[in-house]
């Protein structure tokens, strides 16, 4: 047995990325200047090596990342360890009290270019560090469930449009609203490893719900900042824990604080790894990436009607315009951008590079040929929004012509269909 367990190695890291105080937040219309640190910034990295193969899944604490900025990281953490780009994995946390890294309603006037220069270099130490850290572990897959703190954000009326939570004081008072128009994921997937000793070394657990939930004016890296500290304050401060980020581009909290989230979380995911069975065998470990180009939404059409109904007040409505304005000056009908596939024995992942709705992430879940698999939002690169072909005859704020709303539902639905094929390519060599 014990020889066995050696054929599992585990590493982890994290690297403050922080940005100093007075840089702009994202997460909202307008940027706002930060004035402390609630919760610190990471990039954070697991390395599991095993069956002769190396696969690392990497976390930033940002509301979004380019795939330009990633790629400089990765060539050089691929350089400095030996691990292919190809088996190194990852996606941002979507944090709304974190900086800008890209245009985001915004120019780029707003983000810190001289702090967003240092994150490859820092992805890279990270990843780095996670390497030389591996040692022989055991794994353990778990799940819970948590009902009552998501709800999918957008209303449907009779007419036939949606508008969002936030936005119902403006809904037309004509028409009535017959319902959350569309469903939740409220399933925690869980994954976690033990050192030889059996100590907890890391937690990976994924969720559906938009990490939105801390709005105040300190850098803070919300609810999953608070899953780490309640997961390290039981089983000790050796332990990594990395959050891998649902298909939540259209769930929102039901309220309360970042903190009391987090909380009600942990309490789950603590009460699942007391239950946790260490299994010290090997896993199959593997990665795809594709390439994938991805058509626009169509903003040559007139796109004043879908503003002026969306529930966005006058003065924010001015933001849309401003918005589809640059879209259409930019003239780009399609973005080239990348898909990953992955998988860790016989629990899957599909990164998609956009806020996923929850809709895509259950069709990604039925139609995957794992046991287990997990949609990862905002995975290898940055689109905005990935909605559904239904939420675009909607209207909403989703289906406005943005920077973070570039791509067309039928884009979307290409990518998550070559996707799947991507799981079931993995899941034939499993």
């Amino acid at each position: 047995m014990e020889n066995r367990a050696k054929d599992l190695l585990v590493g982890t890291a994290e690297v403050e990325i922080t940005p100093p105080i007075g840089t702009m937040l994202a997460g909202s219309l307008k940027p706002r200047p930060s004035i402390g640190i609630e919760d610190p910034l990471y990039v954070k990295a697991i390395v599991m090596e095993s069956k002769g193969r190396k696969l690392t899944y990497v976390i930033f604490d940002l509301v979004a990342l380019e795939r330009k900025i990633a790629d400089k990281g990765l060539m050089l953490a691929s350089k400095k360890t030996g691990i292919s780009s190809e088996n190194i994995v990852w996606a941002a946390s979507h944090t709304h009290t974190g900086p800008y890294t890209t245009n985001l309603f915004s120019d780029d006037s707003a983000v810190n270019k001289k702090w967003l220069a240092t994150i490859p270099e820092k992805m890279a130490e990270c990843i780095i560090a996670a390497d030389k850290a591996k040692k022989p572990a055991g794994f353990c897959r778990l799940r819970s469930f948590h009902f009552g703190l998501g709800h999918n954000r957008r209303i449907r009326f009779k007419n036939g449009t949606a508008i969002n939570t936030w936005l119902l004081v403006n809904a037309p008072v004509d028409q009535q609203a017959i319902g959350a128009a569309g469903p939740i994921d409220p399933e925690i997937g869980i994954l976690s490893f033990d050192d030889e000793d059996g100590k907890l070394m890391a937690v990976v657990f994924h969720y559906t719900l938009h990490t939105n939930t801390n709005f105040g004016p300190k850098f803070s890296a919300d609810y999953p900042a608070i899953v780490a500290s309640r997961i390290r304050e039981r089983f000790g401060h050796q332990v990594v824990t990395l959050f891998v980020p649902g298909a939540c581009g259209n769930i929102n909290s039901t309220g309360g604080n970042h903190r009391k989230i987090g909380d009600a979380l942990a309490e789950k995911i603590i009460a699942a790894l007391e239950t946790r069975k260490v299994q010290k065998s090997p896993l199959y470990l593997g990665v795809k990436k594709c390439e994938i180009t991805v058509p626009r939404r169509d903003f040559t059409q007139d796109q004043t009607e879908r503003i002026r109904n969306s529930g966005w007040d006058i003065e924010s409505q001015k933001v849309f315009f401003e918005e589809l304005e640059m879209m259409r000056r930019q003239g780009k009908k399609e973005d080239k951008t990348i898909l990953q596939a992955w998988c860790i024995g016989e629990t899957g992942f599909l990164s998609l590079p956009g806020e996923i709705f929850v809709e895509w992430g259950l069709k990604i879940k039925q139609e995957s040929p794992f046991p287990w698999t997990y949609p990862v939002e905002l995975g290898g690169d940055y689109l905005g929004y990935l909605i559904t072909q239904q939420a675009w005859q909607e209207g909403g704020y989703e289906s406005l012509i943005a920077q973070s709303s570039r791509p067309s539902p039928s884009g979307v639905e290409n990518m998550v269909n070559n996707g799947l094929e991507m799981l079931r390519s993995l899941y034939k060599k499993f």
